[in-house]
C-alpha cells in the first residue's frame, strides 16, 4: 500500500459530550473513539460491541459540519490470535453514517488466548516486542485497514512500561516504527507525551531518537499530560501538556512535512480537574504552533 498524505485539518480535540461553545470554536475537527459510544457484552463466549444508539445520534449531531477522524481503543491489532473483529463491525457502522478522513489505533494488544482457548482481556493495552515476528504480524493487518475504508490508517506509538522487550538486531522503538510504516504503507500518529514518558522512564534522549524517525510518515500528533508516580511517568491523560512535550512539538512540527493534525487529549472525567479555561489555553497554544510551522496549505476553516 502506497503512503498518501491526507489533507491538512489543523487543531482538534477528542469528542466529548457537552463541550461548551468556547471550546468548539477553537477546533477545526473532532477525533472520535467509537468504543466510548458502545456497550460491550459477552454472548456465547464472544465479546460483542454495539452502539448506544442515543449516544451515537448525539455524537453525530454534535460533530456535524466538521471533519472527523477516528481513534480506536479496542482493535487489539497486535494480538497473536487475531484482532478484535467486533471493533471493526462498529467502525463499519460509523463509517456508513459518518465518513472519516483517516483512522488510527494503538500499537498494542488487549486480547490474548488463554490455555483453555478462551479469549482473555488484559485490562490495559500491552506493548509489542521489536521483532521481525511482530512486524510480520502487523504489516499485513495495517495494509488491510488502509484498504478497507479507502482512507489512511495510522498507528500510534505506545508507552512500554515493561523493560527488556524482545528485540531483533538491537532494534529500538524508532527503528521498529520506521520498519513498520515502510512495510505496511501506514502513517504514524506520533504521541509526543507517550514518547516523552518512554524517554524519561528508560533514560534515552527524545530529540536524538526523533531525529532518527521517518518524520515524513507523521500525519497526526497527540499532546497530553499525565501522572507521575515515584518518578515514573504514566500515560494518563489527566493534566495539561508538560513543557518538555511542548519543546518536542516545537522541534518536530517544522520537520514533519505531512503533519495534518495536532490533537490535545484529556480524559473526559479529568476535564473538571483541568478546567475548560486550561483546555482552551492548550488548544490556543497548539494553534500557534500549527500556524507557525504547519499551515503550509489552507486548513479547514473554523465555523
Amino acid at each position: 500500500m502506497r503512503f498518501v498524505p491526507p489533507p491538512k485539518l489543523g487543531v482538534g480535540f477528542t469528542y466529548q459530550r457537552g463541550l461548551p461553545q468556547a471550546i468548539r470554536r477553537l477546533v477545526n475537527f473532532y477525533e472520535v473513539s467509537p468504543d466510548v459510544l458502545c456497550r460491550e457484552r459477552v454472548i456465547g463466549g464472544e465479546r460483542v460491541l454495539s452502539y448506544h444508539e442515543d449516544l451515537l445520534d448525539e455524537a453525530l449531531e454534535a460533530i456535524a459540519g466538521r471533519p472527523v477522524i477516528v481513534h480506536g481503543l479496542g482493535l487489539s491489532i497486535g494480538s497473536a490470535a487475531g484482532w478484535n473483529a467486533g471493533y471493526l463491525r462498529i467502525l463499519d457502522g460509523l463509517h456508513a453514517r459518518c465518513p472519516f478522513v483517516w483512522h488510527s489505533e494503538h500499537l498494542a494488544f488487549l486480547l490474548a488466548q488463554g490455555p483453555d482457548g478462551r479469549t482473555l482481556h488484559t485490562g490495559v493495552p500491552l506493548p509489542l516486542p521489536f521483532t521481525e515476528e511482530a512486524l510480520d504480524l502487523l504489516a499485513p493487518r495495517a495494509r488491510a485497514l488502509g484498504e478497507r475504508y479507502g482512507v489512511p490508517f495510522l498507528l500510534e506509538n505506545f508507552t512500554y512500561y515493561l523493560p527488556g522487550l524482545p528485540s531483533d538486531g538491537g532494534r529500538d522503538e524508532v527503528a521498529f516504527l520506521n520498519d513498520l510504516t515502510e512495510r505496511s504503507g501506514c502513517g504514524l500518529l506520533l504521541d509526543l507525551y507517550n514518547f516523552y514518558c518512554n524517554a524519561v522512564n528508560f533514560g534515552f534522549d527524545p530529540v536524538e531518537a526523533l531525529g532518527r524517525l521517518k518524520l515524513e510518515r507523521v500525519v497526526e500528533i497527540h499532546l497530553a499530560g499525565g501522572a507521575v508516580h515515584d518518578g515514573f511517568h504514566m500515560d494518563v491523560h489527566s493534566q495539561v501538556v508538560p513543557e518538555p512535550v511542548w519543546a518536542l512539538l516545537d522541534w518536530v512540527a517544522p520537520r514533519a512535512p505531512n503533519l495534518a493534525a495536532i490533537v490535545y487529549e484529556v480524559l473526559e472525567q479529568a476535564v473538571p480537574l483541568v478546567g475548560y479555561d486550561a483546555v482552551g489555553q492548550q488548544l490556543e497554544r497548539a494553534r500557534a504552533v500549527w500556524e507557525r510551522d504547519c499551515a503550509r496549505v489552507e486548513a479547514y476553516a473554523l465555523a
